[in-house]
């Protein structure tokens, strides 16, 4: 076990990264949900174990119907859609707000976690630059794998860059300029600055910013696909009895008095007209689902294995790194390309642990591999603040390399 990360030992190879939901839990919910499971209660369901048990369910008896399309329609409004409507602009009027309440005001609660996870993503990406700054010339790039929908790391990225005290570039994989497009062949790009005269050259810094469970800014325009940031509208049709019967849904999964067989007992009003309405458009979404992980379209699939592909090759070069953070490694086609991997002798992975519950999970998952680093602090949560102060912290780098 250890508790950082010696970045003087790994700064000179191939860099990747994987990052999930946690990282951005102080702007958008988590999967995780109250509501008690009934087969472990000693655990809480999250929407990946409670889909699973729903799709299940519902295959074999068409009751559950309801059930299962209600999670999915409690999925797009607490978590997706939020995603979809996010703008860095939201956080600022956070910034500026002036509470004159009383001291446990909840939108201040909500305003200084929302403030906190942008400025730790700031610090993130701030920090891989300098990383990449260290490295040899024509070396300095790295991969940043995520399986998250939202677009924490363009747009802050693009705050920085606005701001003009860091100069590195940031690769989504689209190309294009009106109209942008992705494509698995644009991570392959790499940016270079010449002089006046094209004398002398030099790299700047590049991040290959890669979605493995699709965008909220993305979507699909006859075979291929279009990355647009600028807050799409996204029309998934949620019916007014859809509406009462998701209120009576999510008191049951947001009660932490309640059980898994309190929600599969309970009854809901819903006509195969509205789940049909609702499923029609929802499926048509750019995002993994959380069971199942798979696209509903084709080119987003298509998209989606050239990405896998890409992780994979990257794993299996030589000297490469892998670092997680905020990442449960749940997604099973995920979890065993890394596992695979590791065959790969000279790749070494760093898996960041949030508590002792996700360190024994992890140790689960990954013990019995040489080439695999739990990262676990014993006296606090590894949450994105300590994971930049303690864990990740590029400050060590200017004596080693000056």
């Amino acid at each position: 076990m250890a508790t950082s990360i010696h970045l003087t030992e790994i700064y000179q190879r191939k860099l990747n990264f994987l990052i999930g939901s946690g990282a951005s839990s102080g702007l958008f919910p988590t999967l995780w949900l109250p509501l008690i499971d009934s087969d472990d209660e000693t655990k809480n369901e999250t929407i990946e174990t409670l889909a699973t048990k729903l799709d299940k369910l519902a295959e074999k008896d068409s009751l559950y119907k309801n059930h299962h399309t209600l999670l999915f329609m409690y999925y797009y409004e607490r978590i997706i859609r939020p995603i979809c409507q996010f703008k860095t602009s939201d956080v600022q009027a956070v910034r500026e707000h002036q509470c004159t309440g009383k001291p446990s005001c909840e939108y201040c609660k909500k305003a200084e976690a929302k403030k906190e996870t942008m400025l730790n993503y700031e610090a993130f990406i701030e920090s891989i630059v300098r990383l990449l700054q260290h490295k040899r010339s024509f070396e300095k790039r790295c991969n940043l794998f995520t399986t998250n929908y939202d677009g924490c790391i363009p747009l802050v990225a693009d705050e920085l860059i606005k701001r003009g005290h860091l100069e590195f570039h940031i690769n989504d994989g689209a190309s294009g300029f009106i109209e942008r497009t992705l494509s698995a062949r644009n991570f392959n790009y790499y940016v270079c600055q010449t002089g006046v005269f094209g004398r002398n050259s030099s790299d700047i810094p590049q991040i290959n910013f890669i979605n493995l469970h699709g965008s909220g800014y993305w979507h699909k325009s006859e075979d291929t696909i279009k990355v647009d940031y600028n807050n799409l509208e996204r029309t998934v049709v949620i019916s007014d009895v859809g509406k009462e019967a998701l209120k009576q849904f999510a008191e049951i999964i947001n009660n932490k008095d309640k059980k898994t067989t309190d929600l599969t007992e309970t009854q809901f009003e819903l006509s195969e007209a509205d789940r049909n309405a609702f499923w029609n458009t929802y499926n048509k979404l750019p995002i993994v689902n959380p069971t199942k992980w798979k696209f509903y379209e084709t080119v987003f699939e298509e998209h989606y294995y050239q990405m896998l592909r890409l992780l994979s090759y990257s794993l299996e070069e030589q000297n490469s790194v892998l670092i997680s953070f905020a990442f449960s490694f749940a997604d099973e086609h995920i979890r065993n390309l890394v596992k695979r991997s590791l065959s790969n002798h000279a790749l070494q992975v760093f898996v960041c642990c949030f508590n002792e519950k996700e360190h024994k999970t992890m140790q689960e998952f990954f013990g019995g591999y040489k080439n695999v680093s739990l990262i676990y602090i014993e006296d606090k949560d590894l949450d994105f603040s300590t994971f930049n102060t303690d864990v990740f912290n590029t400050e060590i780098l200017k004596d080693v390399t000056q």
